[in-house]
């Protein structure tokens, strides 16, 4: 808007928001729906890890879910008094589930590489100074453990130190 700039009748001049809480949207796969815990709070950091832990409440929303993706979406409240949080902004929600099944590989959490888009890896060591990047499939985290869906075999060795420094050297880090 420009000074002395003719508005139409009932347009909008201004939005009033408070954002001191805001609301996680977390789509998440219809068939896992079922092996998540009922519980109503969940863990919350930035997509990258850093920052602090935040907890966020599980609240009633009318549902929605995107067929295409074969998601339904649960809502989560954080309350964000000091305004660092954004709407559209994205987070890693830590969804915890009823029971580690049986027999599914763990890896330390610090293996664990996280793309542009979300999608988590592991360099794998194949021989001396050999390493391959292999996507993997997280079912959740506990403390410092990954714990896989899919991706790895029994005796793979992953990279736990030094594994962002393969991903700037296949990548090319940024100055």
């Amino acid at each position: 808007m420009a000074s002395g700039q003719p508005v139409s009748s009932g347009a909008a001049l201004f939005e009033v928001a408070d954002y001191s809480r805001v609301w996680l949207r977390v789509p998440v796969y219809a068939g896992d729906l079922d092996t998540l815990a009922p519980q109503i709070t969940v863990r919350v950091q930035s997509v990258d890890g850093s920052g602090p832990v935040l907890t966020a409440s599980r609240v009633a929303a009318p549902p929605t879910a995107d067929p295409l993706a074969v998601t339904t979406d649960l809502y989560f409240e954080l309350v964000n008094s000091n305004g660092q949080l954004r709407p559209g902004q994205r987070m890693l929600v830590h969804l915890p589930t009823r029971a580690t099944p049986r027999g599914t590989l763990m890896i330390p959490f610090a293996a664990i590489l996280y793309d542009v888009q979300g999608g988590s890896w592991v360099y794998v060591n194949e021989s001396e100074h050999v390493y391959r990047r292999q996507r993997v499939e997280l079912i959740e985290t506990r403390a410092n453990s990954a714990y896989l869906a899919r991706g790895l075999t029994r005796g793979d060795r992953v990279v736990t130190a030094g594994a962002a420094e393969l991903f700037g050297t296949e990548f090319g880090a940024g100055k």
